[in-house]
């Protein structure tokens, strides 16, 4: 391996590690969110300072009393967690489709639970399908009406063959609320908010909030440092601003964590809030809660005035660990005339974060995938899962799928690999002279790179073409990193003795201090055979140390998905091919010649 190699392969250890700084780095600029306040003990009431250039500002925090080091977090006052206790009996109804399952509730005529059909909870055989449950705080549920609270009971009534709920309710006021639930295609719906009065005098209906539901951290074998998958997006109804994600880096430092582009650590979560509520002050279009797999987006018609966000730590975790989020939508006010009707409408997504289901939603929903910051770079993730699905749906199985697609990947750049791995052979043999050049000229450092690239010239060596082939292939394994590290299709996919491409194997993990993962250290010892069988320029001391290489990878790859490890384990293999293919043909052609 030539030393231009070597940097490469330094090069995408350094971005492999620092993919999230450069997302940071190149994130468009944003205004900071302002803390609204609350007198709940356990919530958190600070202010963020305005964001300039690529910075992130330090949350000063003012901790209460209930949030001291060693007092107890009161579950009680949790804002996620804590369940509404209704007086009045409810009744639920259901809308249902061949993907989802709906229960709207008479209590303040909102969701409290959907059923996704078609993903299993857990692997198991007789598992029960996924549950997002919002018992603990209703989506749909109102803020700021009178009368129209969670804990008021609304008349429920069935219409339109089963797929759509009615439910009404009229305040002592004289305002009455009909709510139209109305399940679409798929995973959408479509909620209308018709209010109205009677009364001579006319009624107020004060601005309000209307909530999404709580979204759950998935637990996970993986615990990727510096990757966070619980999250909440929103999208600016400015001109000219793209989506936000609050979820890596912003949510920490609304708890007084580290704000560090550099820190993937989580913070201590000493001294933190159990909760926070935020308030970003902005116009928007929608607002998502997600977690890995999963997303609720929410885009009322017109859009928004403010978005307060929820959040809720861990406590039974030392290092900040966000459980929950949550999130509500501010809307304005209006004065009703006896005889008028006011009607809001929003469309509803909770479902899968399936891409193909996503990009046909407006305003750029899809952008919940999070694949990057850069057009070009969300174009090629794009292009990458649209391929693997498309494998898929020839061959059913996510495993074989990877690999044809690593073979596909390898065969498109299989022409930049072989002219780099020539150039590579043409560099060894010229180190005789290289070393010639060198004691000629070991004081001249100048005139020993003129010379260098005069020889490289007459040559015909190019010095940097042996490095191209893997500096064009960083963004492809880089693009591949951000698809299948959390793609809903790879969640419980079977592959061999792999349980679940999304997760590392986690073999023998009740007997062993430290699960086994088998494909990471068969990737490491396909890494040493090719660095043997590759070409070697420079002096003994770099090769030495570009051994240490594999055992690096060997320490990023062990925890990570199964599905990123088995890309790169094949990727190895297929250029271990290439190397024996190429050596045997220079044999062949030096046989020729004697």
């Amino acid at each position: 391996m030539n030393k231009t190699e070597k940097a490469a392969v330094v090069i995408l250890v350094t971005l492999l590690i620092g993919w999230g700084f450069f997302q940071r780095k190149y994130m468009p600029q944003q205004t900071a969110p302002t803390m609204g306040e609350t007198n709940a003990t356990s919530i958190v009431s600070n202010a963020l300072p305005q964001t300039t250039g690529d910075s992130t500002p330090d949350a000063t925090v003012a901790i209460p009393d209930a949030a001291a080091p060693d007092a107890t977090p009161d579950a009680s006052q949790s804002v996620l967690s804590a369940p509404v206790e209704p007086s009045e009996t409810e009744t639920t109804q259901f809308l249902a489709n061949d993907v989802i399952e709906v229960t709207v509730s008479s209590h303040g005529a909102t969701i409290k639970d959907i059923v996704l059909k078609e993903y299993p909870a857990t692997q198991d055989v007789d598992s029960d399908p996924v549950h997002l449950d919002f018992s603990s705080r209703p989506a749909f549920m109102i803020s700021g009406v009178p009368g129209l609270a969670p804990t008021d009971s609304y008349e429920l009534s069935v219409s339109d063959g089963g797929n759509t709920i009615v439910a009404t309710r009229k305040t002592q006021s004289g305002l009455r609320h009909e709510r139209t639930f109305s399940l679409l295609d798929d995973y959408r719906m479509q909620v209308t908010d018709a209010f109205s009065t009677s009364e001579s005098e006319g009624v107020l209906l004060p601005a309000s909030s209307i909530a999404l539901g709580p979204m759950a951290m998935i637990e996970s074998k993986s615990k990727t440092r510096g990757i966070s998958y619980l999250g909440l997006d929103t999208m600016p109804d400015v001109a000219g601003q793209d989506v936000t994600h609050w979820g890596k880096k912003k949510l920490p430092a609304m708890f007084g964590g580290s704000s560090s582009r550099f820190s993937c650590a989580r913070p201590n979560a000493a001294n933190m809030p159990v909760n926070i509520e935020s308030s970003i002050a902005q116009p928007l279009t929608w607002v998502a809660a997600k977690n890995k797999f999963f997303v609720q987006i929410l885009a009322p018609e017109g859009g928004a005035e403010d978005c307060v966000f929820f959040a809720e730590r861990r406590t039974d975790a030392r290092s900040l660990e966000i459980a929950k989020v949550a999130a509500d939508l501010k809307l304005p006010g209006k004065t009703l005339i006896a005889g008028e009707t006011y009607r809001r409408s929003y469309s509803y997504y909770a479902g899968p974060k399936k891409q193909d289901l996503l990009k046909t939603l407006p305003n750029n929903q899809g952008a919940v995938m999070q694949f990057g910051w850069w057009a070009w770079f969300r174009w090629v993730c794009g292009l990458l899962l649209t391929t693997l699905n498309l494998i898929h749906s020839v061959l059913p199985n996510y495993g074989v799928a990877i690999i044809i697609l690593t073979i596909i990947v390898k065969v498109v750049f299989w022409p930049l690999t072989h002219k780099g791995t020539e150039s590579a052979k043409k560099m060894q043999q010229l180190q005789p002279k290289i070393a010639e050049l060198r004691e000629q000229y070991k004081d001249q450092p100048q005139k020993l790179q003129k010379a260098q690239m005069a020889m490289y010239k007459e040559e015909g060596v190019n010095p940097m073409a042996s490095c191209l082939p893997m500096v064009v292939q960083l963004p492809i394994f880089i693009a591949l990193f951000t698809v299948l590290r959390s793609a809903v299709e790879l969640r419980f996919a079977g592959f061999l003795w792999i349980a679940d491409l999304s997760e590392p194997e986690g073999l023998f993990a009740a007997l062993l201090p430290i699960p086994l993962n088998i494909l990471p250290l068969f990737m490491t010892i396909t890494m040493v055979l090719q660095q043997r069988l590759t070409p070697s320029a420079g002096d003994p001391q770099q090769q030495k140390m570009m051994m240490i290489m594999p055992v690096v990878m060997l320490f990023i790859f062990y925890n990570m998905a199964s599905a990123l490890v088995l890309y790169w384990s094949v990727s190895q293999c297929l250029s271990i091919v290439q190397l024996l293919h190429q050596r045997r043909k220079g044999s062949a052609a030096k046989a020729v010649q004697t």
